[in-house]
Parts: structure tokens; C-alpha cells; sequence
């Protein structure tokens, strides 16, 4: 590691009179005289300066000189200030003696100190690094060696001579400091028939049982939504009375399930005409799906005495596991009716 300090040879041991510098001091004695404070500070690898008491013979050892913090060198009456020279270890050459910053750096050792290496502890929690330092505009990137303390859920961002914190999507904090923000208490993108459960940084969005989708968008399942069709006169057991055929002329669109006295499902064979309380009789031209086969394009025909499919209409069938369910509409004319049987 190479530390230039080119401007030690220019400076002289200067005696301050009447200053002192504050807020750096790790070491204090009483001492009978000046040149053994400064024996002292040779003592410490760490001193980089001293304040000394004429009247009260105190000495006091300091971890910085006064270019590296000018703003803590005030005016003391009875004190003294002398900068160490003799073996002193430049500020950020070792890892006992970190610098906050890359600026303090060089106001410590001077213009001409080059950019390279240095133990560096920006946040002073006592946990020194090896950091590279621009000498040329005094910048360091906090965020590239861990070094910032940015919250585990912020990001950072480097500026000059320091750095932003700022949280993440989904928190909110400082940036130093940041708690999940609970989106399903607030705004949050899930569907009206949709839960919304809280996570860390987010939320997740599910359908209600009997609705399909991916929580943001939530459709009716048809297997939860249905109307059931319960009449007994429906099944292709029943003979319809001479004049008294009914029909599906007025049956509203949707979904249907025969449930009840009606039985449980469309037959798939051929019904003969006058069964089912009608003249002529619907059935399902076609196997029932499977569950896998989802929803599924059937032909009903409707028989007169001549032939199976008198009339036609398409409908949708889907298997629910346990029974089956019918997108049915009005009949084409009368005296059409759709049948049921167990």
C-alpha cells in the first residue's frame, strides 16, 4: 500500500497558542510538562496530535490534526496545540486508524496524496475497511464496498462524497430504516372477488373459492355458479300428456345443473319424442367430458317420431368432478325441451 505525505517535509512542528482541537481526543493525562505529553503521543500509533494545559498541565492526545477536522479547532485559553510529525501514521494507513471519508484523507495528509487503498469507517461503528479512494474528486462508493448503512430492504445509491439510501418498492423509511408497507390495508391491484394477503416488500392476490384467475382478474367459475333445473317431468322416463308439451323456449341463458327429482345429467343417447314434458325430445349428441377435458362444444338434438335430430342447437358441457353442468339457452322453437336423466 503506498501513502504519499510529501507535505509532512514542508510543515513545521508549529506551536499553537491559545487553540485546541476538540471532539478528537482518545487519551488525557496530567503531565509535568510539555515535551512529555509529546512523549506520550510517540507512545500511541494512533495520536496524530495534542492539545496541551500550561496551567493545569494536562495532556491530551488527539486521533486527528486539526486540517483533517478544522472545524473542531477553537480557541483555548492556557492551551496549546502541536501536530505530531515523528513517526506519525498517515490518517486511513492502517486499520486502527480509519478515516470517515476519502476528503478527510486528503485534508489530513495533503493535495498531492494519491488515489489508491485506505482503512476507511464511513458510518464510525468501529468496523474499518479497505476502501479505494479518487483522490482526485475525494469520492468513495459506499454502495459497492457494503460499507453504507442502508437498510437490508433500501437501495444505495452513490453520490459525491457520499451516499443516497432510499426503500425499496414495497417499504417505506428514510432508507436507514425500513418497514413493509401492508398494500392489501391501502392500494393494492387484487379483483373484487380476490384475497389479498400482505408479504414482505409485496402481496399476493388469490381468487375466491369459485372463481378462476390470477387474483388480479377473477372470473365466475361455472362449477360454483350455476341454477339447478329440479322438475321431475324433465327425465326420459316421463310420457308427455297428449296436448300438454312443454318447452325451453323461455329458459334463460346460463349455467344448469339437473339436480333432484330431475336426476343428475343430459342423456347421450336417442330419446324418443313426447318424453320429457315435451313434444319433442332434447339429448346430447355426444360423450360427456372428462375433468381434464375442461369445457367442452356438444350438439343437443331434438327427436320428433321420424328422426333423432329434428332440430339442433350447440351448448357448452363441462365436467366439475361430481357432476356435470350445461350452458343451455331458449330452444329454437316449440315444442322443444332439454332432458335429464340419472
Amino acid at each position: 500500500m503506498e501513502f504519499v505525505t510529501a507535505d509532512d517535509q514542508c510543515r513545521n512542528n508549529v506551536y499553537i497558542e491559545g487553540m485546541a482541537l476538540r471532539c478528537s481526543v482518545f487519551k488525557r493525562w496530567s503531565v509535568a510538562a510539555p515535551h512529555l505529553c509529546d512523549v506520550k503521543c510517540g507512545q500511541e500509533i494512533t495520536c496524530q496530535s495534542y492539545n496541551y494545559n500550561q496551567k493545569y498541565q494536562i495532556c491530551e492526545l488527539n486521533n486527528r490534526t486539526k486540517e483533517a477536522r478544522p472545524e473542531n479547532f477553537l480557541s483555548a485559553p492556557a492551551w496549546f496545540y502541536i501536530r505530531r510529525l515523528n513517526g506519525r501514521a498517515p490518517l486511513g494507513s492502517i486499520p486502527e486508524l480509519p478515516a470517515l471519508s476519502c476528503r478527510e484523507i486528503k485534508a489530513s495528509e495533503g493535495k498531492h496524496t494519491i488515489s489508491g487503498k485506505y482503512w476507511l469507517d464511513p458510518t464510525g461503528k468501529g468496523k474499518a475497511k479497505l476502501i479505494y479512494c479518487n483522490m482526485v474528486n475525494e469520492d468513495m462508493d459506499e454502495c459497492k464496498f457494503s460499507i453504507s448503512d442502508c437498510d437490508v430492504n433500501a437501495n444505495c445509491t452513490n453520490t459525491y462524497g457520499s451516499y443516497k439510501c432510499t426503500c425499496k418498492v414495497g417499504y417505506t423509511g428514510d432508507g436507514h430504516s425500513c418497514s413493509d408497507i401492508d398494500e392489501c390495508k391501502g392500494n393494492h391491484s387484487c379483483h373484487v372477488n380476490a384475497t389479498c394477503t400482505n408479504t414482505n416488500g409485496s402481496y399476493l392476490c388469490e381468487c375466491h373459492l369459485g372463481f378462476n384467475g390470477n387474483g388480479q382478474s377473477c372470473t365466475a367459475d361455472p362449477c360454483y355458479h350455476y341454477k339447478n333445473l329440479t322438475d321431475a317431468n324433465r327425465k326420459i322416463s316421463y310420457e308427455t300428456p297428449d296436448g300438454l308439451g312443454l318447452c325451453d323456449n323461455r329458459l334463460p341463458e346460463g349455467w344448469y345443473r339437473f339436480v333432484g327429482a330431475a336426476g343428475t345429467k343430459m342423456p347421450t343417447t336417442r330419446v324418443r319424442a313426447y318424453r320429457c314434458g315435451t313434444d319433442w325430445s332434447g339429448w346430447l349428441d355426444g360423450p360427456h367430458p372428462t375433468v381434464e377435458g375442461g369445457k367442452v362444444i356438444r350438439t343437443v338434438c331434438f327427436s320428433d317420431r321420424l328422426t333423432g335430430c329434428k332440430y339442433t342447437t350447440k351448448i357448452f358441457v363441462k365436467n366439475c368432478g361430481s357432476y356435470f353442468i350445461y350452458n343451455l339457452f331458449y330452444s329454437p322453437t316449440c315444442s322443444l325441451r332439454y332432458c335429464s336423466t340419472d
